[in-house]
């Protein structure tokens, strides 16, 4: 399943991985750049809302949904390297982002089928996969091939052998954990839940700070590269500085939900926070010394996610079985919608201040998920939290 989820995954970041190629061929503003490296999580909002609205991982087998999911991202990924004008390039990357909500939603529901306890862990390694196929196309950019559409299609293979994996090899767990339907007379009662809304203000500082950080490091890698050897070729490093990056996150998110179920979810999250923010606000003052900024970068990646799986858990814990759906689904949505403002806002305080502060506006996710997460811990409720592991 992590192996499927790993392939499939590639499909969010290959675009983005090869803007310098895409911007001369399509002659694209930076609104253009922008536009593009937010399109993909658009979709992947409205993807997620459809999915819940219609009740489809109930209604049809999970695994069928990803199958599919995976089969049509991949497809419509190939559709978008072959796209003549921008405006179809984003229509397919919207698409893309449709189609990657019934990966790794449901990716994550068939890895917990198989865990009634640790499923922290089972939860991290998921999201480990799509950590590690998120940077897959930055090492493919180290290819040179003279045509972009190659390591875009790299993806669309992946993408199509990740949705056969599942349907030929995977099936669903002992225990199905369900997914209740979406019902929106249920958000009263979840809103009205303190230690919800708590664990959710964690979720959400922590998504203002990764999405923005995940888009923008290759820029701010690039550029810090060309401070330093202006007329050089900085594919090289960037390219692998990126995927660095993504998977030394992903081996830390491996790893961190055996720390997490272990030893608690809130303090396991909030040494994260504290980890991630400081790097966020150290790293711009190393932009005149590239290889200082990418050790600084790699572990930034490697404490950026590994929190990420423990909000999800810490909701399956807080809330009533009932509303479970509900409260996952809106912490999904409202969190990657708060991606697209940061990822937004970034570039745009990036050019008032420069690379040496433009980082630093992703520190306010971390402090916030710091005070949402020690409220948290000094609840009653919290005593819920990974059997008493809080």
């Amino acid at each position: 399943m992590t192996v499927a989820q790993f392939f499939a995954l590639t499909l969010w970041f290959n675009a983005t991985a090869v803007i310098p190629q895409l911007i001369p061929y399509y002659d694209l503003s930076q609104n253009d750049v922008d536009l593009l490296s937010m399109t993909v999580t658009v979709g992947f909002v409205v993807g997620c809302m459809i999915s819940s609205l219609f009740n489809l991982p109930d209604v049809i087998k999970t695994k069928n949904i990803f199958t599919f999911s995976a089969l049509a991202g991949g497809l419509s990924n190939a559709v978008s390297s072959f796209s003549p004008s921008f405006s179809g390039v984003v229509v397919c990357r919207f698409l893309t982002g449709i189609f990657l909500a019934g990966v790794y939603p449901t990716g994550m529901k068939l890895a917990v089928t198989w865990f009634r306890e640790g499923r922290g862990y089972a939860v991290g390694l998921i999201i480990a996969a799509l950590t590690a196929g998120s940077g897959l196309p930055y090492l493919f950019n180290l290819t040179y091939f003279p045509d972009w559409r190659v390591i875009m299609n790299v993806s669309t293979v992946l993408a199509v052998i990740g949705g056969l994996l599942v349907w030929i090899f995977v099936a669903e767990g002992p225990y199905d954990a369900g997914v209740a339907r979406f019902d929106p007379s249920n958000i009263g009662q979840i809103v009205r839940n303190k230690a919800l809304r708590l664990a959710s203000y964690g979720y959400f500082g922590h998504m203002w700070e990764l999405y923005a950080m995940w888009v923008w490091i290759p820029s701010f890698l690039r550029d810090s590269y060309l401070h330093s050897y202006p007329g050089s070729d900085p594919t090289s490093f960037f390219s692998m500085g990126t995927f660095l990056v993504f998977i030394g996150g992903a081996i830390a998110t491996g790893f961190g939900g055996k720390v997490a179920d272990a030893y608690g979810r809130t303090t396991f999250n909030i040494i994260l926070l504290i980890l991630s923010g400081v790097s966020s606000l150290v790293i711009g003052l190393f932009f005149d010394k590239p290889l200082i900024a990418l050790l600084i970068a790699v572990f930034w990646g490697m404490t950026v996610i590994p929190d990420s799986p423990q909000y999800s858990s810490m909701i399956t814990e807080l809330v009533e079985p009932v509303y479970v759906g509900t409260a996952l689904t809106l912490q999904t949505a409202v969190g990657f919608l708060l991606t697209l403002l940061s990822i937004k806002i970034l570039p745009i305080f990036v050019r008032e201040v420069g690379w040496s502060y433009g980082f630093t506006i992703l520190a306010l996710g971390p402090v916030i998920g710091i005070i949402s997460l020690f409220r948290l811990r000094k609840l009653p409720d919290s005593e819920k939290i990974a059997m008493g592991k809080r």
